[in-house]
This record gives structure tokens, sequence and C-alpha cells, in this order.
């Protein structure tokens, strides 16, 4: 049988590696495998080394984190392994509930839209124009393939299986098609005062948005936002064969997100209400940041 510091290890690797799904998926996968490791008898110290090695292996996504920063603090309350694996459980439900309220909102959005564009695959905005279809609304929805990972494809495969007028469109097309667009609607990875950030694409999209009077909205959940203290995220480039299979003299760089200005975007919605992104800000006000993260992030 495998314990917990094997599935954690695991776990660990596959956050690391997966070019696919977004942070809420990958938060979700944290939090499971730590409360595995916490039932196993783990030691205070070593869910604290294993809280900092969650938060380093996906640094662009604010979720993943959240939830690290925020069991490094429980953790000074609680070391029981099952007062710990209670609070991973407690997290995951929290979010799942952020999440349904704030698609709730997302879907107010969407009234009177005729023309959705799109970027990457966000969960949240998946199930937002699921849920606004399934209340009788009619739109079309253009996804863009979001190399390298081609996530676009399955979200769009996902769309037009729930009867959703849906079109794909290369990544290079997504300017030329928000001329026919009413909503710019992406996710988001994280949420900073350096910016919003999201798959490589996010901002010239935005940028292309307010070029054609395209209002530009970010679905998201408080728990996305950095807490202010943190200036800068980055993680580095992903294999170059991703993009082509023989390399050449030349350098390939191969980076999965992009930091888009905060003032590029119109609205930020959340399960908190639909803001400015200067409203949203507030959130990374309110947050603190746990001493043992602050030497890592906050530089």
């Amino acid at each position: 049988m495998e314990s917990g510091a094997e599935r954690f290890e695991r776990e660990l690797e596959r956050i690391r590696k997966d070019a696919v799904h977004g942070a809420f998926h990958l938060t979700q996968a944290a939090a499971s495998a730590l409360a595995a490791l916490a039932t196993d008898g783990a030691s205070v110290e070593t869910m604290r080394h294993a809280a900092l090695r969650i938060a380093e292996a996906r640094p662009m996504m604010a979720s993943v984190f959240d939830f690290a920063n925020r069991l490094l603090f429980f953790l000074e309350e609680s070391a029981e392994g099952a007062a710990v694996a209670e609070f991973c459980d407690r997290y995951l439900s929290e979010l799942e509930r952020s999440a349904r309220v704030a698609v709730k909102m997302g879907v107010a959005v969407t009234e009177g839209i005729g023309c959705v564009v799109t970027h990457s695959a966000s969960s949240m905005v998946r199930d937002t124009l699921i849920e606004a279809a399934r209340r009788g609304r009619r739109f079309r929805v253009v996804c863009t393939e979001s190399r390298p990972g081609n996530e676009g494809v399955l979200l769009a495969e996902t769309l037009c299986r729930e009867g959703i007028d849906t079109t794909l469109v290369i990544d290079a097309a997504a300017g030329f098609m928000m001329e026919e667009a009413d909503l710019f609607l992406v996710g988001a990875d994280g949420i900073g005062t350096f910016g919003l950030v999201h798959k490589m694409g996010t901002w010239p999209m935005a940028l292309a948005a307010r070029k054609q009077g395209v209002k530009f909205a970010v679905l998201t959940l408080s728990r996305k936002f950095w807490p202010a203290e943190v200036k800068r995220v980055e993680e580095p480039p992903k294999e170059g064969d991703e993009i082509v299979s023989q390399k050449g003299c030349f350098e390939i760089c191969n980076r999965y997100f992009d930091r888009t200005p905060l003032e590029e975007s119109d609205v930020v919605i959340t399960e908190r209400g639909v803001w400015t992104m200067e409203e949203a800000l507030k959130i990374c006000e309110e947050k603190a940041m746990h001493p043992l993260l602050k030497g890592r992030f906050s530089g």
C-alpha cells in the first residue's frame, strides 16, 4: 500500500509537470496529497516543509500558494494529523463552494452577450458558459487552441457537446476574432499587484479587446489573489520540444504564462462580487503572508 509520503511525492511531481489543468485542479491535488501525509502521521516539520514545497512547485498558481500559506498559519495552531487533514478537506470544500458562487456571478455577466472569446481552459469559465446555456441563453463561444498544451481544444469539445455554438481558432487569430466579440472572458491563475497571471497570449488578446471596445472580464476566486507583499512570480520555461521536435541553432523559450497589466481589465468577478480591478486589489491588501514564505516570494 502506498504511504502518505509516497503519495505526496507522486502528486507533487504531477503538479510540477501538469501542463493542462488550471490552478483549481492543482490546488485540489495539493490539498489531497497533504491530507494523506498528515493522516499518515507526519511531523509538524515535515508538513511545514511539504507546504513550502507545494508553494514553490507552481509559483504562478495563486490558489496553490494560498493553500500552502494558510496551512503554514494553521500548523502554528495544531499539528495533529486528523486536524490537519480536516483543514485540508475544509479548504477544498470552501474552494468549491466559492467557485459555485463565482460561477453564478459570471452567468449574470453573460446576459445579452452574443459572442464570447476565451483563452486557455478555465474550469470556472467552462462552468459559467454551460450554466448560462442551460438557462436558455444563446451565444457563440470562440476558443483558442491555447498552444502548446492545446487545452482550448478540450474546452471547445466540451462546450459544443453541451449544444453551445463553438468555434476553435489558432491562437494567432484571436485578435482578428475579437472583432465579432461582445465579451472577452478568461479565468486567472492568479492576480497580484504586479498583474493578472494567465496563459501566455492573454495580454495581446486584452489589448485587442480594448482596441475593439470589447468588455474584458476576469472570472476568479478571492483565494487566487497573492498578498500585496508578493511583488513578482515566475516559473522557468518548459521543455522546448513542445514547440518543435527538432532543435536548430536558435534558442527556444516556452513560457506558459504572461502577466497582463491590471488596467486592461474592465471587471473582476469573484465569489465576493463583480468589481473593477482597483476594487478587487483590496483583497491583496487583506492577505497576510507567512514568514516562512516571505523570503521566497516577497522579493
